[in-house]
């Protein structure tokens, strides 16, 4: 039986790709995102190639929400094998001019959102004593960033809850990990700035290609959810500087 996995924020710019590229490699694919109606769309366009997805709303800040959709999964599947934490926000405001409710709002969604989904993952997971959770953090979360304190600190707190999960599951044989791309060629990373601004960006990164690329997460994500990475946990994956 094909193994299944959930990707939150599914149909976003990394999430779509990462969503594809397990389909492609024969994974039964959950879409899941608050965005249900493009949800819908990514699993039909994953149908019509002859894969298997289901299309689930979630907000991943919300228990009851994150709880519906692992049962979507199981009454569809029957099984978890693979929880992709990508559901992300971001924002761009000075500490000193930050409200706390623009705190609060990227904190729900990138470091709530992310225990909320690992706990009731690996719920899941553990009467079949095996799973994978990947969670998609930051460099930032590891240097920092001007204007974006409240997203490197959901990120640091991320990469810190990943470890500390890790340890807690592995008698369960539940991997768990964190994937940390710079800057990478995805419309929320773009967000707030200009187009001139994002294209100074670009040429300043000191590697050829100018940024992440898409491809070279979903590599990474392949690797992680396969047989080659059974040892593999608690470990944090930085792709590249900020």
């Amino acid at each position: 039986m094909a193994e299944v996995a959930i990707v939150t924020g599914g149909a976003g710019g990394l999430g779509s790709s990462i969503c594809a590229a397990l389909a492609e490699d024969g994974l039964r694919v959950v879409v899941a995102d608050f965005r249900k109606d493009d949800a819908e769309a990514l699993a039909a366009g994953l149908k019509s190639e002859g894969r298997e997805a289901l299309a689930v709303g979630v907000d991943v800040g919300d228990r009851q929400s994150v709880e519906a959709m692992i049962q979507s999964a199981m009454d569809a599947y029957g099984q978890l094998d693979h929880q992709i934490n990508t559901a992300g926000l971001m924002g761009r405001f000075a500490v000193a001019d930050m409200s706390e409710e623009e705190w609060d709002r990227v904190i729900r969604v990138n470091l709530r959102g992310v225990f909320l989904c690992s706990q009731a993952a690996a719920a899941a997971m553990r009467p079949r004593k095996r799973g994978r959770i990947l969670n998609v953090a930051s460099g930032r979360g590891i240097a920092g960033a001007p204007y974006s304190a409240h997203y490197a600190a959901s990120k640091g707190g991320v990469i810190a809850f990943t470890k500390s999960m890790a340890v807690e599951v592995a008698s369960d044989n539940i991997l768990v990990n964190n994937i940390c791309p710079g800057r990478t060629e995805t419309p929320m990373a773009q967000a707030g700035y200009t187009d001139e601004q994002w294209q100074a960006i670009k040429a300043e990164d000191p590697l050829q290609g100018g940024l992440t690329q898409k491809d070279e997460i979903t590599g990474l994500v392949r690797y992680l959810v396969s047989d080659a990475a059974r040892y593999v946990t608690g470990q944090t994956f930085l792709l590249r500087t900020p």
